[in-house]
């Protein structure tokens, strides 16, 4: 199951080819109906999409180097109706949106209550906000939330983490570390090295990613941690795990730099919760990342088909039997 073997047909460019212009996004015979999304004069990156795919959170930056903060809008948009803005977060930073599970709220890190934490807002209005996963420790700092199916867990990826035993004291170290709190911030629980955490639709298993070999690559364990099963190899940076609906298969981003012309690349892959079936959905030198698999089917995520990032979706095939 090589990369480099998979032997896809383009279709759908949104940028010409040519030997002085990188290719912008396009889907292999392996997706359809490529689509964008947003088109606000802004950068727009990490799409989350409420449980009933009618609404799309997303990061917005007005412009190169501004602060980041969150909108929520309808998807009437797609339709070629207005999108209406449900919530902004506009005046405090907000990135990194997930829902709550039954959508009467997202969790996200913000610094709209002081200082930088994970911040949830509530109710259908999501105006009323409070912070999360704090432990008591105004310095605790976490990225990335991943809200459980059944709301009571929120996961989440932490920065250097250092765990100590009582007794024969020993220390365990990991540079970066997923962690899985209840919504109190107690409780907090290390399940070992990775990043970027992503609960299975009935919350029996979590994909994330680890370091292996000096690459990034996705695996996939039992909700307490155990049992992690590496489902990624090779010579790039897999990444930003996000599941199929039914729980059969996972969507990451595959990203690799070329170092002499001063820049990087990532495209969308699909493969099966056990490692098989292989398929690449996006193909371009630009960046396709931070993919996020709605009920609907549908598949949304980040792009910079030119120089801003804006949100995107696509439909993949069925994975080819292999």
């Amino acid at each position: 199951m090589l990369r480099a073997l998979l032997l896809m047909a383009v279709s759908a460019p949104l940028l010409a080819c040519s030997a002085s212009i990188r290719r912008g996004v396009s889907t292999t015979e392996a997706a359809t109906a490529l689509q964008q999304v947003t088109f606000s004069q802004g950068s727009e990156r990490d799409p989350a999409i409420s449980p009933d795919a009618k609404s799309i959170a997303y990061e917005v930056s007005d412009s190169r180097g501004a602060t980041p903060h969150l909108e929520v809008t309808t998807l009437n948009g797609v339709a070629g109706q207005p999108a209406e803005t449900r919530y902004s977060s506009k005046g405090a930073m907000g990135m990194e949106p997930a829902w709550m599970p039954d959508g009467t709220g997202l969790v996200f890190v913000s610094n709209a209550l002081g200082a930088p934490g994970l911040v949830q807002t509530s109710g259908t209005s999501l105006h009323s906000s409070s912070f999360l996963a704090r432990a008591g420790d105004p310095g605790f700092s976490a990225s990335w939330p991943a809200m459980s199916p059944d709301g009571k867990s929120i996961a989440m990826s932490l920065p250097r983490t250092r765990l100590y035993e009582t007794g024969w004291l020993r220390t365990e170290r990991f540079n970066s570390a997923l962690g899985v709190s209840d919504l109190e911030g107690s409780g907090l629980t290390i399940l070992g090295e990775g990043t970027d955490p992503a609960w299975s639709p009935h919350g029996e298993r979590i994909a994330f990613v680890r370091i292996v070999g000096g690459h990034t690559h996705v695996f996939v364990a039992k909700a307490d941690g155990t049992g992690a099963r590496q489902i990624t190899e090779g010579p790039d940076d897999d990444q930003q795990p996000a599941w199929s609906p039914d729980g059969s298969a996972l969507v990451f981003c595959s990203a690799h730099g070329q170092k002499e012309q001063g820049w990087t690349q990532s495209n969308l892959f699909v493969v099966r919760a056990d490692g098989s079936g292989l398929e690449q959905l996006t193909e371009g030198d630009r960046i396709a990342c931070r993919p996020d698999w709605a009920s609907d089917g549908l598949i949304y995520f980040h792009a910079n088909a030119t120089d801003q990032f804006h949100i995107w979706r696509l439909a993949p095939r069925a994975l080819t039997a292999r």
